[in-house]
């Protein structure tokens, strides 16, 4: 006798994941499959009640694991800020992670989620299941331009618990340019997208226009302090990216043709993605080089000591080939090499910086000191405009950013003008962390309200 097969949750989820795998276009496939879960979840129209006498359970969504030492800053520094809130309970914390790097003490001491299911989606529907209360914890949330399906995990994440009626929270989220299927996701889930805590007065702005209502907040990364005194000799720190490889994009039968093939490609991000390339983009690439080695030269003839700093892993290919144009040797401190705190100390540790990474502009504010932005978006824009730094700030693709980087480190020559500006930088970070403050209590405030 032939029995029915049962057409159970890990059948379904596999289907979902090959169709999501084979799609010519898997990112805009991945938006609709969690707008199918919020949807569904919504009409179910039964929401969940919680427990508050028991140790709640936070589900974290952000970028985990992927060895990116703001991502981690903001997640140490989150879990902190929630532990004295909630205290005397202590909660219960399961991080979404995206990667296994772990190297600080409280991300290895965390637990983290181990999927039930094997497409995102489903996995991430079936932890909120388990959740009390969601909070995305990743700074660059509304925006494709890292990952489209990046974003889905985090909107829509916050979406999903909503619409099951837990609390869901976006923790000093940011917003950046944004392809037409994450905008039409972002306003179809406008209303309902749950509360979110905008780090800038421009990300509000931006998210009003898509109807997205939100409060004002801070990035949770300024509140970390760095161990040991700021080096004695004059340490420039260099931190630079790859600002030409973004967005990853889904490539399905890239990824089988290599798989086939056993080849290796320096292009790809996970199973299914891969960072954008084309001649234009290693023309720029090469550009964007020169002007940070010519920066590290004339730093060093000024009688700074230039370091190389990689706050990501996928970092280390720019510092390599940054160190491998530079006529001497010098220091190279990379994240996955170096551990979270020896690299974000780099930066804080530092009497100048010039950075192509937020994070290490935060970090070089937070602890005063100066710090140029070679901007690949509007995040470091926006963070040194409103620190009033302006004259600190050009894009990567400026041709004039290694004079204009060069004349404001100048100005530190005068005592008068360092003082001036390390006591700007004080004030801004002091005010940054009143907001993260203020930002914990609207937090507990939503929490305590159960919505």
């Amino acid at each position: 006798m032939d029995w029915p097969q049962f057409d159970d949750p890990v059948r379904r989820s596999h289907r979902a994941l090959h169709r999501y795998a084979s799609a010519p276009e898997p990112d805009a496939v991945f938006l609709d499959d969690m707008q199918a879960r919020i949807d569904a979840a919504r009409r179910a129209g039964r929401p969940r009640v919680r427990d508050t006498r028991a140790a709640p359970r936070v589900l974290l969504l952000g970028y985990h694991g992927a060895g990116n030492t703001g991502a981690d800053l903001r997640t140490i520094e989150t879990i902190a800020q929630l532990r004295r809130l909630f205290a005397p309970r202590e909660p219960e914390f399961t991080l979404f992670a995206l990667g296994d790097l772990f190297d600080h003490e409280v991300l290895a001491s965390t637990p983290k989620l181990v999927p039930a299911l094997p497409y995102v989606p489903d996995a991430l529907d079936a932890a909120i299941g388990e959740a009390d209360i969601v909070i995305n914890i990743e700074g660059s949330t509304y925006t494709s331009k890292f990952s489209d399906s990046l974003a889905g995990i985090l909107i829509g994440g916050v979406a999903l618990a909503r619409a099951y009626g837990l609390p869901a929270i976006a923790y000093g989220v940011d917003s950046g340019t944004m392809s037409e299927p994450l905008t039409r996701f972002v306003r179809r889930n406008a209303a309902q997208g749950g509360h979110v805590m905008c780090r800038n007065a421009q990300a509000r702005a931006h998210l009003r226009e898509l109807g997205v209502a939100s409060m004002a907040g801070a990035d949770a990364a300024w509140t970390w302090q760095a161990r040991g005194a700021r080096r004695a000799s004059r340490g420039a720190a260099l931190c630079l990216a790859n600002p030409y490889w973004w967005p990853v994009c889904a490539d399905a039968a890239r990824s089988r043709a290599l798989d086939a093939s056993g080849e290796i490609s320096p292009y790809r991000y996970g199973l299914l993605h891969f960072h954008s390339w084309d001649a234009q983009r290693a023309n720029a690439y090469d550009a964007y080089l020169k002007r940070f080695a010519a920066i590290a030269t004339r730093l060093r003839a000024r009688g700074y000591t230039p370091v190389i700093v990689g706050m990501e892993q996928v970092d280390r290919a720019a510092c390599r080939d940054l160190a491998a144009r530079l006529p001497f040797d010098t220091e190279c401190v990379v994240r996955g090499e170096g551990t979270l705190d020896e690299v974000a100390s780099a930066v804080a540790q530092a009497q100048c910086v010039v950075t192509t990474r937020y994070h290490a502009a935060l970090l070089a504010i937070s602890h005063s000191v100066p710090v140029f932005g070679v901007s690949m978006d509007t995040r470091i824009d926006r963070l040194l405009c409103e620190a009033k730094c302006e004259a600190w700030l050009a894009s990567c693709d400026a041709d004039d950013a290694v004079r204009r980087c060069l004349d404001a480190i100048d100005t530190l020559e005068d005592a008068q003008t360092r003082d001036v500006l390390r006591v700007r930088h004080a004030e801004y970070a002091q005010r940054q962390r009143e907001c993260m403050d203020s930002m914990g209590t609207r937090l507990m405030a939503i929490i305590d309200a159960g919505k």
